[in-house]
């Protein structure tokens, strides 16, 4: 929904699938569907999930212009306050 709402703004959203539950076959299908709207990396063999600790889903980052960490965690219980800082930080994109 993010993407929906946000990406004409600049927000960028890319999913990072770890590849224990989804084949890249299975991912191709969704995507030739229209089913995703974003980029999303296959990971296949997890590393980046192990690399950055990623232990339960959906994990969320949100990074900002600038490249640093603003805020991760699991998204769900936090929309509110994620999508406040999101407007705030589109508001320093430039046009």
């Amino acid at each position: 929904r993010w993407h929906k709402d946000y990406a004409e703004k600049g927000l960028v959203v890319i999913d990072i699938d770890d590849g224990s539950s989804d084949t890249m076959d299975a991912l191709k299908k969704n995507v030739e569907k229209g089913e995703v709207k974003f980029p999303i990396l296959w990971d296949k063999e997890g590393k980046n999930c192990e690399k950055y600790g990623i232990k339960a889903f959906p994990s969320a980052y949100l990074v900002g212009v600038d490249g640093k960490v603003l805020w991760e965690g699991f998204p769900n219980p936090e929309v509110e306050a994620i999508e406040k800082t999101i407007k705030a930080e589109l508001e320093k994109v430039k046009k």
